[in-house]
């Protein structure tokens, strides 16, 4: 039996996602963990699974704000509905259909314009990786201590360098022109060497980078367009800029608040400010897709290691994250719910999605 390269990716995330708990467990007794869970608080515990809904009609509110006029005839509630089947396949289904792609081709066939549904994902997304860069950035000087070590540092400096790259995209008239030429040029070389030699393994190995270099520049080359769109569409309306910006503000706000309330259930108080400081750093290292299911095992990791810096035991810092999970699965089990009465064709559905995927 043939193995496609996709199914050794998915068993290889799975090994990694494994060798992670292990690893966690290997510092986390067991009985600490389960005394962590038999001393649950449970109005935090109740207050922690209450801000989902929250959360989640935040993110559709976004949504539905960067839909504007075109998307005026799709409710909220069907919003609600497409972002519940995304959390379902991003976070229960191991395929490579993600969440977005997902959103993105049932939004669509409602709009009947899957290029529209694309781009307002894209800066649905777009502008929260770009208030994460700067949280990254800037979120650690609620706590400047944490400067000091070089898991707060560095990950600080890449934030600020993705946020000149972008501002290059949005600013310059063709940002992609000089690493073309200096990729042309780079690559005459290496041809030229790969001639010489007379190696078909040095001209394989070049031609592999060539490709993989072509493939990284057609994508921004992509998100330079996309970012156009975006562009122009705040440019023509600063009202509609200013409610974007703020939801995307408020949804990184519950997100702290959730991590937080998530550790009082566990009956450990963080300092709110140290919160706020870490889980940018936090999500930012978590958006490494390492592992399945929304990075089983190495979301866990990450937070772990993050609140060591501040002085929280493993265990606790565990528990809170296992939470995390739960309250992930829990929107997955909801958005597989909806996904059974979305629709009566599923295959047919799955199919599509599959194709939409490869496009």
């Amino acid at each position: 039996m043939k193995f496609t390269r996709k199914q050794y990716v998915r068993a290889l995330k799975v090994v990694i996602s494994v060798a992670f708990f292990i690893v966690l467990f290997s510092f986390v007794q067991g009985k600490e963990l389960m005394a962590m869970f038999r001393r649950i608080d449970w109005l935090y515990f109740t207050l922690s699974f209450a801000l989902l809904p929250v959360m989640l009609s935040a993110s559709c509110l976004k949504w539905k704000v960067i839909l504007g006029d075109k998307g005026r005839h799709i409710s909220f509630v069907q919003l609600l509905r497409i972002y519940a089947v995304g959390y379902f396949f991003s976070n229960l289904l191991p395929s490579t259909v993600g969440g977005d792609v997902v959103r993105s081709y049932y939004s669509g066939r409602l709009l009947n314009n899957q290029a529209l549904a694309a781009v307002s994902i894209f800066v649905e997304r777009f502008t929260g990786i770009l208030l994460l860069f700067f949280l990254v950035a800037f979120a650690p000087l609620l706590a400047p201590e944490l400067y000091r070590t070089p898991y707060i540092l560095v990950p600080a400096g890449a934030g600020l360098v993705l946020l000149a790259i972008t501002w290059c995209l949005l600013r310059l008239r063709d940002p992609l022109a000089l690493p073309k030429k200096f990729l042309e040029l780079t690559f005459s070389l290496l041809h030229a060497f790969s001639t010489w030699t007379g190696s078909a393994l040095v001209a394989k190995a070049v031609g592999v980078l060539e490709g993989g270099c072509g493939f990284i520049l057609q994508k921004l080359q992509r998100v330079r367009t996309e970012l156009d769109n975006a562009m122009s569409a705040f440019r023509q309306d600063r009202v509609y800029l200013l409610r974007v910006v703020l939801l995307t503000v408020l949804f990184y706000f519950l997100t702290w608040v959730n991590v937080y309330i998530s550790f009082r259930a566990f009956g450990v108080t963080p300092d709110f400010l140290h919160v706020c400081a870490l889980v940018p750093a936090i999500l930012f290292a978590a958006h490494v897709p390492v592992t399945l299911l929304g990075n089983l095992g190495y979301f866990e990791s990450v937070f772990v290691f993050y609140f060591l810096l501040i002085g929280i035991p493993g265990a606790e810092t565990l528990a809170m994250g296992i939470l995390l999970r739960l309250k992930m699965l829990t929107m997955g089990v909801i958005g597989y719910i909806v996904y059974l009465f979305y629709t009566h064709k599923r295959k047919e559905e799955f199919a599509g999605l599959e194709n939409f995927t490869r496009q």
